[in-house]
């Protein structure tokens, strides 16, 4: 006679296997930590070029986007071709479409770089090389201008002597010894920098070769990626589970999408107009400040402050005068940027107040560096989301209001009715307090007058 184990028991005997597995896997974690973020690690490295192409396609998914939808859709359909995901739809002339706004895309990306290269990168390089070999004379003149400003203050000129030259010591040896063997000025030194590492620079140029590979074909198919994934999900889980599923990672895509495209568009507008304003106010370096400019304000929040410290830090060893009229320009310049520009372009993608804005800039930041400033706002505002997400599920369960409002004036709920803080008659749960120590105080002093005149009546 066969003996066949019984529904619980086969029940018990996985949930008692998967445990031991998950504390196995815990133990492990835990005191070999180093080997599991050495792998992931390794993974990470084996794939990045992939991870490359992939962030690029995605920075440029609004620009082919806009390309179709604004310029090439609106000529195919005035020539009665549909192009659209529709059954009627040309799948032929479609593919056409996708061609073209891709080859569009590619090679608006590929000038803006080249620019970057070609233009810009020469220009930062000879601002730096100059600033380097200025910076005695930068020095000397800031401390000449101290002493005239500070000469009835000898104690304060010379602690100001003793810390310029301190921070004279500290930059130029950083400039001198740690930059400026980073930045070759032709094409032999750069040879030379590039051959002392052949394994490293191979390693980075396949990188990007691959990532550029890969981003073109996930441009080109970015849809059938999102309907594989659909049928995945829809597939593995029921219809409720599968559309919660689906309408989250929309949520993410836009949630991403929406802040750092914009945050791209409007910290190059900044910039551009950060040089526009430079040369009307005849401020030196202009593409060195304007660029510190647009890319500091990449970082919500902080980096306006960033980048006019910044600024200010290398105009003030030129000239006072002009660091002065830069820190003003700046502050007229993000103040257009955040009550004008930023929310034209952003609107509201993320859903955050300014408390939890700096708060993700400071935990992410932390736990990521330069990476966590950059993203992770939008990764908090997609955390953000879910937590609410699930609350209100919680609370439509349980027959409560999912009303932010409904609870602004809430005391505690009893029996399902909602009790105010404005009905004095509500003393449950502690919603009537003590006198605080300013009430104290100012009865106190009530009670006090209210004796004298009591006492100028008694004697009266």
């Amino acid at each position: 006679m066969k003996m066949k184990p019984g529904k619980n028991q086969v029940t018990w005997a996985v949930t008692a296997f998967v445990l031991c597995v998950a504390l196995m896997l815990t133990y492990y974690v835990i005191f070999n930590g180093n080997n599991v973020i050495a792998f992931f690690s390794g993974i990470v490295d084996s794939l990045s070029g992939i991870i490359i192409g992939i962030v690029f396609a995605y920075i440029l998914i609004p620009l082919m986007e806009g390309i179709e939808k604004r310029i090439l859709i609106p000529i195919y359909k005035k020539s009665g071709i549909d192009v659209s995901f529709s059954e009627d739809a040309d799948p032929k002339k479609r593919s056409q479409m996708r061609k073209i706004s891709l080859t569009a895309t590619m090679f608006i990306a590929l000038a803006l770089i080249y620019s970057l290269f070609s233009i810009i990168l020469p220009q930062l390089v000879s601002s730096v090389r100059e600033i380097t070999y200025m910076l005695p004379v930068y020095v000397k003149k800031l401390d000449d201008y101290s002493n005239r400003f500070l000469a009835n203050n000898p104690s304060l000129q010379q602690f100001i002597d003793s810390q310029l030259d301190n921070y004279y010591a500290t930059l130029s040896s950083y400039l001198t010894k740690k930059l400026l063997p980073l930045l070759p000025s032709n094409a032999n030194a750069i040879f030379k920098v590039a051959s002392r590492s052949v394994v490293s620079v191979i390693k980075v140029l396949f990188d990007l070769v691959v990532g550029f590979i890969v981003s073109i074909y996930v441009l080109n198919s970015k849809e059938r990626f999102t309907t594989k994934g659909k049928k995945i999900v829809y597939a593995i889980l029921k219809e409720d589970y599968a559309n919660e599923v689906v309408s989250g990672f929309r949520f993410v895509n836009y949630t991403f999408e929406g802040f750092i495209g914009g945050k791209l568009l409007d910290s190059l507008v900044i910039g551009i107009i950060c040089y526009i304003g430079c040369m009307i106010l005849k401020i030196p370096y202009p593409v060195l400040i304007s660029v510190i400019v647009g890319v500091t304000n990449i970082i919500p929040f902080f980096g306006p402050y960033i980048g006019g410290i910044m600024g200010g830090l290398i105009l003030v060893l030129i000239s006072p005068v002009k660091a002065l009229v830069f820190i003003i320009f700046v502050i007229v310049l993000q103040q257009f940027d955040g009550n004008i520009l930023g929310p034209t372009i952003l609107g509201n993608s993320t859903g955050l107040s300014s408390f939890w804005v700096i708060f993700s800039i400071t935990l992410f930041g932390g736990l990521w560096g330069i990476v966590g400033w950059l993203v992770g706002v939008p990764i908090f505002a997609v955390f953000y989301a879910l937590v609410s997400r699930i609350t209100n599920i919680l609370l439509a369960r349980r027959g409560l209001s999912t009303n932010t409002v409904s609870y602004e004036d809430l005391a505690y709920i009893e029996q399902g009715e909602y009790k105010l803080l404005s009905d004095k008659s509500n003393t449950k749960h502690n919603v009537r307090r003590n006198t605080s120590a300013f009430g104290k105080m100012f009865r106190f002093k009530r009670n006090t007058e209210k004796k004298k005149a009591e006492n100028t009546e008694k004697k009266e």
